[in-house]
Protein backbone atom coordinates (compact mmCIF):
# COMPACT_ATOMS: atom_id res chain seq x y z
CA UNK A 1 0.00 0.00 0.00
CA UNK A 2 1.86 3.12 -0.85
CA UNK A 3 1.56 6.76 -0.16
CA UNK A 4 -0.12 8.92 -2.03
CA UNK A 5 -0.04 12.06 -0.38
CA UNK A 6 -2.46 14.33 -2.90
CA UNK A 7 -5.15 11.57 -1.91
CA UNK A 8 -4.53 11.81 1.82
CA UNK A 9 -4.64 15.64 1.76
CA UNK A 10 -8.39 15.33 0.55
CA UNK A 11 -9.41 13.78 3.51
CA UNK A 12 -9.59 16.83 4.95
CA UNK A 13 -13.01 17.70 3.62
CA UNK A 14 -13.93 15.04 6.30
CA UNK A 15 -12.40 15.81 9.34
CA UNK A 16 -13.80 17.87 12.17
CA UNK A 17 -12.16 19.18 15.06
CA UNK A 18 -15.08 19.46 17.38
CA UNK A 19 -17.29 16.11 18.56
CA UNK A 20 -20.16 17.99 18.63
CA UNK A 21 -20.89 19.06 15.31
CA UNK A 22 -19.20 15.39 13.69
CA UNK A 23 -21.28 12.48 11.86
CA UNK A 24 -18.71 9.49 13.56
CA UNK A 25 -15.82 9.51 15.90
CA UNK A 26 -13.04 7.82 14.97
CA UNK A 27 -10.17 5.84 16.86
CA UNK A 28 -7.41 7.63 14.36
CA UNK A 29 -4.69 5.35 16.74
CA UNK A 30 -6.67 2.28 16.52
CA UNK A 31 -7.41 2.73 12.49
CA UNK A 32 -3.73 3.77 11.58
CA UNK A 33 -1.94 1.13 13.47
CA UNK A 34 -4.72 -1.86 12.31
CA UNK A 35 -2.32 -3.95 9.67
CA UNK A 36 -5.71 -5.93 8.92
CA UNK A 37 -6.67 -3.21 6.98
CA UNK A 38 -4.03 -3.67 4.30
CA UNK A 39 -0.06 -2.76 3.64
CA UNK A 40 2.51 -4.23 5.74
CA UNK A 41 3.55 -0.78 7.19
CA UNK A 42 3.34 -0.35 11.05
CA UNK A 43 1.18 2.54 10.26
CA UNK A 44 -0.61 3.56 7.74
CA UNK A 45 -2.73 6.95 6.25
CA UNK A 46 -4.10 4.97 3.49
CA UNK A 47 -6.00 2.98 5.86
CA UNK A 48 -7.86 5.85 7.16
CA UNK A 49 -8.45 6.54 3.85
CA UNK A 50 -10.00 3.49 3.17
CA UNK A 51 -12.00 4.01 6.66
CA UNK A 52 -13.30 6.94 5.13
CA UNK A 53 -14.03 5.37 1.70
CA UNK A 54 -16.28 2.90 3.58
CA UNK A 55 -17.99 5.25 5.78
CA UNK A 56 -19.13 7.40 2.27
CA UNK A 57 -20.73 4.02 0.91
CA UNK A 58 -22.30 3.18 3.44
CA UNK A 59 -24.23 6.26 4.29
CA UNK A 60 -24.78 7.70 1.03
CA UNK A 61 -22.72 11.04 1.99
CA UNK A 62 -19.63 11.98 -0.05
CA UNK A 63 -19.30 14.75 2.44
CA UNK A 64 -19.39 12.06 5.87
CA UNK A 65 -17.50 13.72 8.65
CA UNK A 66 -15.55 12.60 11.46
CA UNK A 67 -14.30 13.36 14.57
CA UNK A 68 -10.44 11.97 14.69
CA UNK A 69 -9.16 11.47 18.20
CA UNK A 70 -5.73 9.99 18.25
CA UNK A 71 -2.76 8.99 21.07
CA UNK A 72 0.20 11.59 20.87
CA UNK A 73 2.43 8.48 20.34
CA UNK A 74 0.85 8.60 17.27
CA UNK A 75 2.30 11.55 15.74
CA UNK A 76 5.98 11.79 17.36
CA UNK A 77 8.33 12.03 14.82
CA UNK A 78 10.14 9.47 16.27
CA UNK A 79 7.96 7.04 14.68
CA UNK A 80 7.47 8.76 11.35
CA UNK A 81 9.52 5.95 9.59
CA UNK A 82 6.90 3.14 10.22
CA UNK A 83 4.61 5.15 7.75
CA UNK A 84 4.92 3.94 4.31
CA UNK A 85 6.20 7.83 3.61
CA UNK A 86 7.41 9.72 6.72
CA UNK A 87 5.22 12.59 5.16
CA UNK A 88 2.19 10.68 6.63
CA UNK A 89 3.27 11.76 10.59
CA UNK A 90 4.28 15.44 8.94
CA UNK A 91 0.69 15.28 7.42
CA UNK A 92 -1.07 14.70 10.69
CA UNK A 93 0.94 17.25 12.87
CA UNK A 94 -0.31 19.42 10.20
CA UNK A 95 -4.01 18.24 10.81
CA UNK A 96 -3.63 18.53 14.41
CA UNK A 97 -2.02 22.54 13.92
CA UNK A 98 -4.76 23.27 12.40
CA UNK A 99 -7.17 21.77 14.32
CA UNK A 100 -8.80 19.32 11.73
CA UNK A 101 -8.05 16.36 14.52
CA UNK A 102 -7.73 16.32 18.56
CA UNK A 103 -4.84 14.32 19.99
CA UNK A 104 -3.82 13.56 23.62
CA UNK A 105 -1.91 11.23 26.03
CA UNK A 106 -4.70 8.83 25.71
CA UNK A 107 -7.47 8.94 23.48
CA UNK A 108 -9.97 6.46 24.81
CA UNK A 109 -11.16 8.48 27.55
CA UNK A 110 -12.20 10.92 24.99
CA UNK A 111 -13.58 8.51 22.62
CA UNK A 112 -15.88 7.24 24.91
CA UNK A 113 -17.03 11.04 26.79
CA UNK A 114 -17.43 12.09 24.13
CA UNK A 115 -20.12 9.28 22.60
CA UNK A 116 -21.71 9.06 25.64
CA UNK A 117 -22.70 12.53 25.66
CA UNK A 118 -23.74 12.91 22.05
CA UNK A 119 -24.35 9.31 21.31
CA UNK A 120 -22.20 9.18 18.50
CA UNK A 121 -21.09 5.97 16.91
CA UNK A 122 -17.58 5.06 17.49
CA UNK A 123 -15.70 3.57 13.78
CA UNK A 124 -12.39 1.64 16.24
CA UNK A 125 -11.78 -2.26 16.26
CA UNK A 126 -11.09 -2.15 20.28
CA UNK A 127 -13.32 -3.65 22.62
CA UNK A 128 -12.63 -0.43 25.55
CA UNK A 129 -12.24 -3.29 28.01
CA UNK A 130 -10.56 -1.44 30.69
CA UNK A 131 -12.94 1.44 30.31
CA UNK A 132 -16.10 -0.33 31.12
CA UNK A 133 -16.04 0.44 34.68
CA UNK A 134 -16.30 4.09 34.07
CA UNK A 135 -18.73 3.35 31.10
CA UNK A 136 -20.76 0.96 32.48
CA UNK A 137 -23.12 1.66 29.30
CA UNK A 138 -20.81 -0.35 26.75
CA UNK A 139 -21.36 -3.83 28.03
CA UNK A 140 -23.75 -5.36 25.73
CA UNK A 141 -23.91 -2.40 23.35
CA UNK A 142 -24.81 -3.18 19.65
CA UNK A 143 -25.50 0.18 18.39
CA UNK A 144 -22.46 2.65 19.02
CA UNK A 145 -19.62 1.25 17.77
CA UNK A 146 -18.37 -0.21 13.92
CA UNK A 147 -15.20 -2.38 13.40
CA UNK A 148 -13.35 -1.78 9.68
CA UNK A 149 -13.18 -5.37 8.33
CA UNK A 150 -11.15 -6.17 5.50
CA UNK A 151 -10.84 -9.45 3.38
CA UNK A 152 -9.13 -10.93 0.56
CA UNK A 153 -7.93 -7.71 -0.68
CA UNK A 154 -11.19 -6.78 -1.25
CA UNK A 155 -12.74 -2.99 -0.06
CA UNK A 156 -13.15 -2.40 3.43
CA UNK A 157 -16.37 -3.02 5.21
CA UNK A 158 -18.20 -0.84 8.40
CA UNK A 159 -19.64 -4.07 10.55
CA UNK A 160 -21.45 -2.88 13.60
CA UNK A 161 -20.82 -4.86 16.50
CA UNK A 162 -21.59 -6.64 19.21
CA UNK A 163 -19.13 -5.42 22.36
CA UNK A 164 -20.62 -8.31 24.64
CA UNK A 165 -20.61 -7.60 28.23
CA UNK A 166 -17.06 -8.51 30.14
CA UNK A 167 -16.56 -10.16 33.77
CA UNK A 168 -15.83 -7.08 36.22
CA UNK A 169 -12.59 -8.65 36.60
CA UNK A 170 -11.81 -8.64 33.18
CA UNK A 171 -12.26 -4.65 33.40
CA UNK A 172 -10.46 -4.28 36.18
CA UNK A 173 -7.50 -5.80 34.47
CA UNK A 174 -7.44 -4.77 31.24
CA UNK A 175 -7.76 -0.98 33.02
CA UNK A 176 -4.73 -1.98 34.63
CA UNK A 177 -3.17 -3.26 31.55
CA UNK A 178 -4.10 0.33 29.98
CA UNK A 179 -2.40 2.03 32.71
CA UNK A 180 0.61 0.06 32.58
CA UNK A 181 0.88 0.77 28.95
CA UNK A 182 1.17 4.86 29.83
CA UNK A 183 3.98 4.37 32.19
CA UNK A 184 5.62 2.04 29.82
CA UNK A 185 5.64 -0.64 32.01
CA UNK A 186 4.67 -3.37 29.60
CA UNK A 187 7.85 -5.69 27.93
CA UNK A 188 7.77 -6.31 24.83
CA UNK A 189 5.22 -8.94 25.11
CA UNK A 190 3.01 -7.37 26.55
CA UNK A 191 3.06 -8.43 29.74
CA UNK A 192 3.55 -6.26 33.08
CA UNK A 193 6.91 -5.70 34.13
CA UNK A 194 7.10 -7.64 37.13
CA UNK A 195 10.75 -6.58 38.18
CA UNK A 196 9.62 -3.16 38.66
CA UNK A 197 5.71 -3.88 40.19
CA UNK A 198 7.16 -6.28 42.47
CA UNK A 199 9.16 -3.57 44.21
CA UNK A 200 8.86 -0.99 46.25
CA UNK A 201 9.78 2.44 45.74
CA UNK A 202 10.55 5.80 47.48
CA UNK A 203 9.96 9.10 45.87
CA UNK A 204 12.80 12.04 47.17
CA UNK A 205 9.92 14.43 46.86
CA UNK A 206 8.18 14.49 50.60
CA UNK A 207 4.51 12.92 51.11
CA UNK A 208 4.56 11.46 47.97
CA UNK A 209 3.15 7.67 47.05
CA UNK A 210 5.11 7.11 43.85
CA UNK A 211 3.82 4.92 40.75
CA UNK A 212 6.63 3.96 39.42
CA UNK A 213 6.84 4.76 35.38
CA UNK A 214 9.88 3.95 32.95
CA UNK A 215 11.05 6.78 31.18
CA UNK A 216 14.60 6.52 29.31
CA UNK A 217 14.92 3.26 30.73
CA UNK A 218 15.08 4.70 34.78
CA UNK A 219 12.38 3.98 37.20
CA UNK A 220 10.99 7.28 37.94
CA UNK A 221 7.75 8.98 40.25
CA UNK A 222 4.99 8.72 37.35
CA UNK A 223 3.70 12.60 38.85
CA UNK A 224 7.60 14.28 39.29
CA UNK A 225 9.40 12.48 37.01
CA UNK A 226 12.31 11.78 39.68
CA UNK A 227 14.01 8.32 39.95
CA UNK A 228 12.90 6.50 42.47
CA UNK A 229 15.00 4.91 44.97
CA UNK A 230 14.18 0.58 45.63
CA UNK A 231 13.40 -0.44 48.61
CA UNK A 232 13.24 -4.08 48.27
CA UNK A 233 10.65 -6.66 47.42
CA UNK A 234 6.72 -5.69 47.47
CA UNK A 235 4.32 -7.59 49.50
CA UNK A 236 1.17 -8.69 47.22
CA UNK A 237 -2.05 -7.15 47.70
CA UNK A 238 -5.40 -7.98 47.40
CA UNK A 239 -7.70 -4.93 46.02
CA UNK A 240 -11.41 -4.83 46.44
CA UNK A 241 -14.39 -2.93 44.78
CA UNK A 242 -17.28 -1.65 47.02
CA UNK A 243 -20.02 -1.12 45.17
CA UNK A 244 -23.22 1.07 45.56
CA UNK A 245 -25.56 -0.14 43.36
CA UNK A 246 -23.44 -1.35 40.93
CA UNK A 247 -21.69 1.08 40.35
CA UNK A 248 -17.81 1.39 42.06
CA UNK A 249 -17.71 4.34 44.41
CA UNK A 250 -14.95 2.94 46.88
CA UNK A 251 -11.39 0.83 46.94
CA UNK A 252 -9.53 -1.13 49.44
CA UNK A 253 -6.50 -2.92 49.46
CA UNK A 254 -4.90 -5.47 51.30
CA UNK A 255 -1.62 -6.19 52.06
CA UNK A 256 -0.42 -10.12 52.81
CA UNK A 257 1.58 -10.54 55.68
CA UNK A 258 5.33 -11.60 55.38
CA UNK A 259 6.23 -15.42 53.97
CA UNK A 260 3.66 -18.15 55.44
CA UNK A 261 1.92 -15.62 57.96
CA UNK A 262 -1.99 -15.11 57.65
CA UNK A 263 -2.61 -11.51 57.72
CA UNK A 264 -6.29 -9.93 59.51
CA UNK A 265 -8.22 -7.14 58.34
CA UNK A 266 -11.56 -5.80 59.86
CA UNK A 267 -13.95 -4.32 57.05
CA UNK A 268 -16.73 -1.74 58.09
CA UNK A 269 -18.35 1.69 58.07
CA UNK A 270 -15.57 3.86 58.07
CA UNK A 271 -14.49 2.17 54.91
CA UNK A 272 -17.02 3.90 53.27
CA UNK A 273 -16.93 7.41 54.71
CA UNK A 274 -16.02 9.17 51.68
CA UNK A 275 -18.76 7.79 49.46
CA UNK A 276 -20.96 10.68 49.07
CA UNK A 277 -24.15 10.79 50.75
CA UNK A 278 -26.34 11.37 46.96
CA UNK A 279 -24.63 7.43 46.01
CA UNK A 280 -25.07 5.92 49.91
CA UNK A 281 -27.77 7.28 52.34
CA UNK A 282 -26.84 7.93 56.24
CA UNK A 283 -29.62 5.80 56.75
CA UNK A 284 -28.09 2.81 54.15
CA UNK A 285 -24.60 3.15 55.85
CA UNK A 286 -25.83 3.20 59.42
CA UNK A 287 -27.10 -0.31 59.04
CA UNK A 288 -23.20 -1.11 58.00
CA UNK A 289 -21.57 -1.89 61.08
CA UNK A 290 -18.49 -0.49 62.20
CA UNK A 291 -16.37 -4.67 62.42
CA UNK A 292 -18.97 -5.78 59.27
CA UNK A 293 -16.27 -8.53 58.16
CA UNK A 294 -13.12 -9.78 58.82
CA UNK A 295 -11.07 -10.78 56.01
CA UNK A 296 -8.09 -12.75 56.07
CA UNK A 297 -5.18 -13.33 53.09
CA UNK A 298 -2.95 -16.24 53.39
CA UNK A 299 -0.80 -16.62 50.25
CA UNK A 300 -3.12 -15.32 47.73
CA UNK A 301 -6.35 -16.77 49.11
CA UNK A 302 -8.92 -14.97 50.52
CA UNK A 303 -11.33 -15.68 53.52
CA UNK A 304 -13.81 -13.90 54.76
CA UNK A 305 -16.03 -13.93 58.01
CA UNK A 306 -19.19 -12.18 59.01
CA UNK A 307 -19.12 -10.05 62.04
CA UNK A 308 -21.98 -7.88 61.66
CA UNK A 309 -25.04 -7.03 63.51
CA UNK A 310 -27.31 -7.40 60.48
CA UNK A 311 -25.50 -10.48 58.71
CA UNK A 312 -24.15 -10.74 55.24
CA UNK A 313 -24.54 -12.81 52.15
CA UNK A 314 -22.31 -14.32 49.44
CA UNK A 315 -23.63 -15.13 45.74
CA UNK A 316 -21.20 -16.55 42.64
CA UNK A 317 -21.48 -14.68 39.40
CA UNK A 318 -19.33 -16.29 36.68
CA UNK A 319 -18.84 -14.59 33.23
CA UNK A 320 -21.75 -15.82 30.90
CA UNK A 321 -23.64 -17.97 33.41
CA UNK A 322 -26.68 -16.80 35.76
CA UNK A 323 -25.57 -16.22 39.56
CA UNK A 324 -26.03 -18.32 42.47
CA UNK A 325 -29.00 -17.62 44.85
CA UNK A 326 -27.65 -15.81 47.66
CA UNK A 327 -26.42 -17.52 50.93
CA UNK A 328 -25.96 -16.63 54.31
CA UNK A 329 -21.98 -15.72 55.24
CA UNK A 330 -20.57 -17.87 57.94
CA UNK A 331 -20.98 -15.72 61.09
CA UNK A 332 -18.71 -15.23 64.45
CA UNK A 333 -20.22 -14.83 67.93
CA UNK A 334 -18.85 -11.43 69.32
CA UNK A 335 -18.02 -13.39 72.27
CA UNK A 336 -16.13 -16.20 70.02
CA UNK A 337 -11.91 -16.46 71.01
CA UNK A 338 -9.69 -16.26 68.05
CA UNK A 339 -10.26 -17.02 64.51
CA UNK A 340 -8.12 -19.71 63.13
CA UNK A 341 -10.20 -22.44 61.59
CA UNK A 342 -13.18 -20.23 61.85
CA UNK A 343 -13.32 -18.86 58.33
CA UNK A 344 -14.34 -21.81 56.02
CA UNK A 345 -15.59 -19.68 53.47
CA UNK A 346 -13.00 -18.37 50.48
CA UNK A 347 -13.73 -14.99 48.86
CA UNK A 348 -12.94 -15.84 45.30
CA UNK A 349 -12.96 -14.10 42.04
CA UNK A 350 -16.19 -14.45 41.03
CA UNK A 351 -17.72 -13.81 44.36
CA UNK A 352 -19.45 -11.00 45.79
CA UNK A 353 -20.39 -9.94 49.27
CA UNK A 354 -23.97 -7.86 49.88
CA UNK A 355 -23.19 -6.08 52.86
CA UNK A 356 -26.46 -4.53 53.14
CA UNK A 357 -28.93 -4.46 49.91
CA UNK A 358 -27.10 -2.52 47.62
CA UNK A 359 -24.11 -1.48 48.87
CA UNK A 360 -21.98 -4.78 47.35
CA UNK A 361 -18.22 -5.91 48.00
CA UNK A 362 -15.90 -8.08 45.09
CA UNK A 363 -12.71 -8.65 44.28
CA UNK A 364 -10.92 -6.52 41.37
CA UNK A 365 -8.88 -8.30 38.70
CA UNK A 366 -5.92 -5.80 39.60
CA UNK A 367 -2.76 -7.46 39.99
CA UNK A 368 -0.92 -4.53 41.20
CA UNK A 369 -2.91 -2.41 42.74
CA UNK A 370 -1.33 1.65 43.54
CA UNK A 371 -2.58 2.64 46.74
CA UNK A 372 -1.52 2.30 50.38
CA UNK A 373 -2.44 -0.79 51.56
CA UNK A 374 -4.50 0.85 54.75
CA UNK A 375 -6.03 3.61 55.18
CA UNK A 376 -6.78 4.70 51.72
CA UNK A 377 -10.29 5.11 51.57
CA UNK A 378 -10.08 5.82 47.33
CA UNK A 379 -12.58 6.94 45.05
CA UNK A 380 -12.61 5.94 41.25
CA UNK A 381 -10.47 8.24 39.01
CA UNK A 382 -13.32 11.09 37.51
CA UNK A 383 -12.37 13.19 34.79
CA UNK A 384 -13.71 16.39 34.79
CA UNK A 385 -15.84 17.61 32.52
CA UNK A 386 -15.22 20.60 30.14
CA UNK A 387 -11.38 20.17 32.05
CA UNK A 388 -7.86 20.26 30.65
CA UNK A 389 -7.56 16.64 29.61
CA UNK A 390 -10.38 16.91 27.37
CA UNK A 391 -9.43 17.29 23.77
CA UNK A 392 -9.10 20.51 22.08
CA UNK A 393 -9.50 21.38 18.58
CA UNK A 394 -5.22 22.24 17.75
Amino acid sequence: MGSDMAALCRLERHLLGTAQEANYLIDLSNVVRDRALGGGAPRSLQRLRLVLRALSESTGDREVTVHAIADNSLLHPRYDGEFPDPAEGALLRAWRDRGLIAAIAKADPDLLDHAKEFGTRVISGDFFTGHRGEHPWIQGDREHFLKPERSGGGPVRLVLRDMRVFADREVSREGERDGLKARNLLDFKGKPRADVLGRSWRCPRPNCNPGPAIQRGKVVCRSHRTLLTDLGPRRRRIQLKILVDGTCHAWENLTEGSAGQDREFVLGRNHLARIEECHLSDERRGRISRQHLLLVSSRGVLRVLDTSLVGSRVRTVRPGGEPTAWRPLPRRDAAAGGVSGQLPRAFGPDDEIELVPGVVLRRSGQRWPEERPEGVRARPPRRPRGGDELTRPG
